[in-house]
């Protein structure tokens, strides 16, 4: 395959890349299989792959001072580029659970909470978010599972809470939520709501 070629393939999937990872950013909330989070992780290799194939290719024939230029822009876009790939790969969004309806995703909550868990709907190519179900507030959580309960608007949450930096469990919780508003459900509560489900 020719340079010419291969270039053109580079820069039009570049493009489908970076229109996957920013349109839905304004038109919905995210795309189903992470789409758009994928998009923005490989967006960056693409555009500085095709920066300098492209900075290579004009820089041809060019006096010193021309190609001097044309390789320090390629460098600027080439730190740009891993700022968004580093940014992307650390504050993505993660699948932790999904069924056919719905799908829960840890997300970047801030400094004050780090990680929390958001519930989103599927609809079509597009995960509708619904509200925050719940944060691991500065705990190791493992093995969580969520279990959705339509006709009872109910969300049912298991988890193992493991010692810092350890796989010893040193207990095993259940929350219950509100499925229509994601309101949290008080502790004691737990029995009659397990006779519930059951």
């Amino acid at each position: 395959m020719k340079a010419k070629t291969i270039r053109r393939i580079i820069g039009i999937t570049t493009l489908v890349l970076w229109v996957l990872a920013i349109v839905p950013k304004f038109a919905c909330d995210c795309l189903v299989w992470q789409l758009d989070n994928w998009a923005l992780v490989f967006a960056p290799v693409f555009t500085l792959a095709y920066a300098v194939m492209l900075t290579v290719q004009s820089s041809k024939g060019k006096p010193w001072y021309n190609k001097l230029l044309k390789w320090i822009g390629c460098i600027v876009v080439a730190f740009v580029c891993i700022f968004i790939f580093f940014w992307a790969n650390v504050f993505r969004y993660v699948n932790i659970w999904h069924d056919r309806n719905y799908v829960v995703y840890s997300e970047w909550g801030g400094f004050a909470d780090p990680d929390v868990y958001v519930l989103y709907k599927r609809n079509g190519f597009e995960n509708k978010r619904m509200y925050i179900i719940g944060s691991d507030n500065f705990r190791q959580i493992k093995n969580i599972q969520f279990a959705v309960y339509e006709p009872l608007d109910l969300i049912e949450s298991e988890f193992d809470v493991t010692a810092f930096e350890s796989d010893s469990v040193y207990s095993h919780d259940t929350v219950f939520y509100r499925l229509s508003n994601g309101q949290q459900y008080d502790q004691e509560q737990n029995d009659s709501l397990f006779a519930l489900i059951k």
